[in-house]
């Protein structure tokens, strides 16, 4: 959909579907609803699918299902994507839309969905039973607005601890780090996202490995080839950038500062209403204690040539080489980053105690934690312009922030690195979203 970037999931669906006999229309990237419309009265599709990554991308869906609906398109609509959910669809999308719309939760779900609306008496049954999962969700919301659940009280705010010691970072200056080693990168990544998540491979690949299971070691010498034939890519290359900063709190705000201690950047976080009553500020000190803090922030990127060999590759049939190379520049964008966030804590005097494994980076045993725009914690993808500004992305890197503040080439990561002991991982609800967006509209 428009402003996304994140087509993996998108290009699996047409192998999946092409492969089963579908004709599949393949728009690309950050589609527009006028260019959706324009292609549906170009081919008139029996369905339209529509992907997206993360909470923007969904509410995209909404709107296009808006636009759909005012061109007169009426059409089965199949939607999916990693903020996706059944609830979102049915109460968000599906009654924005005249037709029929479905939630397909992975690529295999998609194509049973497809095949089922193919054949008109189990299409009218899957609407039936769409229909009665709506009035279900819509009378269970019901009964709890009625049980007095609307009206739960929010809970105070965390109360994280200040009495921890400060790490110093060797400096405040941008480090550019550029064609770093693919071979090193290859060595961080996590077996079980790419192996199970974007591969997938059924059971635990790495035990499996190990075991000499034949599946296990055929899948690895396919992606060890695709491998090699990355490492010779002249425009697949590992770049980053990484800063250091002064900062400082006050409540929900992050005061990031630049020279003489001025407030160069400022980011509003969301707090939980409920569980931890949690907000990102917590972990960094008062402005109104007199300390100052410190906080990290990276951007790091696999090549912008990944794209267009993938492209290459599926045009010329190489079905499964396309889709471990999106998901090797995937996987390589996430290891680069646990590796230099290994090195970011070096740097700052809280570095891994001797022994530490991958695995123990992969369940993040180390202190702090790292945050990325467009997940639970801090939704707003837009606040990716001020990371964007700070860390001079666009002057260092082949990278740039989508019209819906995505990262181009999705095979980039960018993050906030806070050093606090008990920082962990918590969730806005939609909730604490919509209370953030009232927030920031009145700021």
């Amino acid at each position: 959909v428009k402003g996304d970037v994140h087509d993996i999931g998108k290009n699996l669906v047409e192998i999946i579907l092409s492969n089963n006999g579908y004709e599949v229309v393949n728009l690309g990237i950050k589609i527009p609803p006028q260019d959706l419309i324009a292609a549906y009265n170009e081919h008139k599709p029996d369905m339209i699918g529509l992907s997206g990554l993360l909470v923007k991308s969904a509410q995209m869906m909404v709107e296009t299902a808006q636009d759909f609906s005012q061109a007169g398109i009426d059409c089965p609509v199949l939607v999916g994507g990693a903020a996706l959910s059944n609830r979102f669809t049915r109460l968000r999308i599906a009654p924005e839309y005249g037709g029929m719309v479905a939630y397909a939760p992975d690529a295999m779900a998609g194509l049973a969905i497809a095949n089922t609306i193919q054949d008109a008496d189990e299409r009218e049954k899957l609407i039936t039973n769409m229909a009665q999962e709506t009035q279900d969700m819509l009378a269970a919301d019901q009964a709890a607005k009625d049980d007095g659940g609307e009206g739960t009280p929010d809970v105070p705010p965390a109360q994280v601890r200040r009495d921890v010691d400060i790490p110093n970072p060797p400096d405040l200056r941008l480090h550019v780090l550029n064609d770093y080693s693919l071979e090193e990168i290859f060595g961080y990544i996590n077996p079980q996202m790419l192996y199970v998540r974007h591969l997938g491979y059924k059971g635990r690949f790495a035990d499996d490995l190990e075991a000499g299971v034949q599946a296990a070691i055929d899948l690895r010498d396919s992606v060890k080839a695709v491998e090699d034939l990355v490492l010779a890519q002249e425009d697949i290359k590992a770049n980053a950038v990484f800063k250091f900063f002064a900062c400082n709190s006050d409540g929900q705000r992050l005061l990031v500062h630049g020279n003489n201690n001025e407030t160069a950047e400022e980011f509003y976080f969301g707090r939980q209403s409920q569980r931890d009553g949690l907000c990102l500020a917590d972990y960094a000190l008062p402005q109104s204690g007199g300390k100052q803090d410190y906080i990290g922030m990276f951007v790091t990127s696999i090549g912008s040539g990944v794209r267009a060999l993938a492209e290459t590759w599926m045009a010329e049939g190489q079905f499964l080489n396309s889709h471990i190379l999106q998901a090797l520049a995937l996987e390589s964008a996430e290891a680069f980053a646990e590796l230099l966030h290994q090195q970011m804590r070096q740097m700052w005097g809280i570095g891994d105690p001797a022994g530490t494994t991958p695995q123990d980076l992969f369940r993040t045993q180390y202190q702090g934690k790292r945050f990325s725009f467009g997940y639970p914690a801090c939704p707003r993808l837009e606040d990716q312009e001020q990371l964007f500004r700070l860390l001079e992305v666009s002057a260092n890197l082949d990278v740039e922030l989508t019209e819906g503040y995505m990262m181009d080439p999705e095979s980039s990561v960018s993050a906030l690195v806070f050093h606090h002991p008990d920082a962990k991982y918590f969730n806005l609800s939609e909730r604490d979203i919509e209370r953030l967006e009232r927030e920031i509209s009145l700021r």
